[in-house]
């Protein structure tokens, strides 16, 4: 909702673009910190339980975005949300991992749980950018409250009570850190989480401006994006169930490629 709509809230707070881009640095720096650190603190507690806390409070966050008076409130507001975020990403692979029976089924249940954030790109990134347009900004935070109710109804029928808790302290978890592959795969999603936040907080006035797409390009350009997205988490998951990293070394490559010529 923030990347898609930067330079209207930009334009409410009186901001210059540049500077409106460290509301999505704020979101990113929190997301980064947080989710580690409730992650080693929160694992002796119940993982239904704890999913269903997290939803409400990026309810609580998501809501506060939609009707903050001023930009330290809604700065405030997406730590919130951002605080929460990663470690519900995180849970949902947790609990994909206990429900599974098999390593292909794991395999592939990860990669629908990316491919749900990718879906919620594809729709909701020009949905948003849609709304935004056509009433308020605001609104489409609104719209991101209403799924937000919605996925915990959800939530609260689908992920079992009974799910196993297997609580480690926090020396037995920071072993994790001294595996050479643990650390390789940190590296991997630093490195592409700076390529995806960096172009995708400017991609709106990238592909409006400077390329000079109208709005319901712009839309329809994101919708392809997502698109694409969607389709790379499915291959992503056939890729992990059969020997996955060494069949990705040449998908690095051409992403090396593509970035250069980009």
């Amino acid at each position: 909702m923030v990347v898609g709509n930067l330079s209207l809230i930009a334009h409410i707070y009186h901001q210059t673009l540049s500077q409106s881009a460290s509301i999505v640095s704020v979101f990113a720096w929190t997301y980064a910190i947080a989710t580690p650190l409730l992650a080693l603190s929160t694992n002796r507690f119940n993982k239904r339980s704890l999913f269903l806390t997290l939803l409400a409070v990026f309810l609580a966050g998501t809501l506060l975005s939609a009707f903050t008076p001023s930009l330290p409130i809604f700065l405030f507001s997406r730590v919130m949300t951002a605080s929460v975020a990663g470690l519900m990403e995180s849970l949902m692979s947790v609990i994909a991992y206990q429900l599974a029976t098999t390593d292909q089924q794991r395999s592939m249940l990860v990669a629908w749980i990316y491919t749900g954030l990718s879906i919620a790109s594809v729709v909701g990134n020009p949905l948003g950018t849609f709304i935004a347009n056509l009433w308020r900004w605001q609104d489409a935070f609104i719209m991101v409250a209403i799924i937000t109710v919605l996925a915990t109804v959800v939530a609260t029928n689908l992920i079992p009570k009974d799910l196993v808790n297997e609580p480690a302290s926090f020396k037995e978890q920071l072993v994790l850190f001294s595996d050479r592959r643990i650390q390789l795969a940190i590296v991997f999603a630093i490195c592409s989480a700076g390529m995806i936040f960096g172009y995708y907080t400017y991609i709106h006035s990238l592909i409006h401006q400077t390329l000079g797409f109208s709005l319901t390009a712009l839309s329809l350009v994101l919708l392809l994006l997502g698109v694409l997205d969607v389709l790379a988490n499915q291959l992503s998951g056939r890729l992990a169930a059969k020997n996955g990293m060494k069949r990705l070394r040449p998908f690095y490559v051409l992403d090396l490629v593509l970035l250069a010529l980009f």
